[in-house]
């Protein structure tokens, strides 16, 4: 007899947990579960809405700006009601989020860039929370001779919108005839830096996962049997955009992670 008094009173409060979280999630739908008191219901459900709604606007402050008040609450409040998240964590709403916006949104009414602009605001918090260092940094003396690598700490991510030059005063209905390729890094100071590259630079970035002869690399990127197929100044900007990528840590010198 015990045993099915303790059975019945689990079952009755997961009942009640389950309609705590349903009237939490949507108070406009779900109503207050029965024995709690209203005016303690709405603390509860005013608490988790501004800590969600303050994280998100805080994590993407251009899809805020670009939606208005209206249009952004009502997207968080679907957000909170509608998404299961995977993760109990919440440093990692923002990636809740945008798994929400790409799976499960569906708003015709919503700018056709939301997604990508989220992701582009999101990809700094990426690179903040990966875990581990660089190898110390050593200068390349000849750059097409070296055997290059990509930082761990290094992402690059192609757009199908200008996501770099979104915001309130400009939201394009088409996107251009060219993708947006974007750069996002971290270097040996823990600074966080994104810049929008050509799609040279990006493929290297990419084909140098595995470490490679810089001078291979070039050519398979560019289709080139050898660099004597380059002219001299282009040769030469390749050069220089390589170095200017080893400073910003983003190439890394093997001989750098030998030791």
């Amino acid at each position: 007899m015990a045993e099915s008094t303790t059975g019945q009173n689990l079952q009755a409060f997961q009942a009640l947990q389950l309609d705590f979280a349903a009237h939490i999630r949507n108070p406009e739908l779900n109503p207050i579960p029965d024995g709690i008191e209203a005016r303690r219901m709405t603390i509860y459900v005013r608490l988790i809405y501004n800590n969600i709604e303050s994280f998100c606007a805080n994590r993407f402050p251009k899809a805020k700006a670009i939606l208005g008040d209206k249009d952004w609450h009502a997207l968080v409040r679907e957000f909170v009601h509608r998404h299961e998240s995977k993760s109990p964590y919440f440093a990692q709403i923002s990636e809740e989020f945008i798994a929400y916006l790409a799976m499960e949104r569906n708003a015709e009414h919503d700018p056709p860039f939301l997604l990508e602009l989220c992701h582009f605001e999101w990809l700094p918090l990426y690179l903040d929370r990966l875990v581990g260092e660089l190898p110390p940094y050593r200068p390349v003396a000849h750059v097409l001779e070296e055997t290059l690598t990509t930082s761990d700490f290094a992402q690059v991510r192609s757009y199908v919108w200008p996501v770099h030059k979104l915001d309130h005063d400009f939201q394009p209905n088409e996107p251009p005839a060219q993708a947006t390729f974007v750069l996002a890094f971290r270097n040996r100071a823990d600074k966080i830096d994104r810049k929008v590259v050509d799609g040279f630079t990006a493929n290297l970035v990419e084909f140098l996962r595995e470490p490679r002869v810089v001078e291979h690399a070039v050519c398979a990127v560019l289709g080139l049997a050898t660099l004597a197929d380059l002219d001299q100044a282009r040769l030469q900007k390749i050069e220089a955009r390589i170095d200017d990528l080893i400073e910003l840590d983003v190439l890394i010198s093997q001989r750098s992670t030998e030791n």
